[in-house]
């Protein structure tokens, strides 16, 4: 299951990270990295991106790297 793959309100944790080298390393520096809680936030208009919480961090990502940050829905 990925981020775009949960609904509005819902927890998960980042299981692992399946993209680009230059994204993962991009995402890493927010502090998006494995073993880390996120809480979608929003998606936009027809659900091409997504609004994530991350600790501290608010990301909007488009759908293509969405799907590529795996995680695990928390209980």
């Amino acid at each position: 299951m990925s981020v775009f793959d949960l609904a509005v309100g819902e927890s998960a944790t980042i299981k692992s990270v399946k993209l680009p080298v230059g994204a993962a390393a991009r995402l890493a520096s927010l502090g998006v990295i494995t073993d880390k809680k996120v809480t979608v936030l929003a998606f936009s208009l027809f659900k091409s991106s997504v609004l994530i919480g991350c600790g501290a961090v608010r990301l909007g990502m488009r759908r293509a790297m969405a799907k590529g940050v795996e995680v695990e829905k928390c209980e």
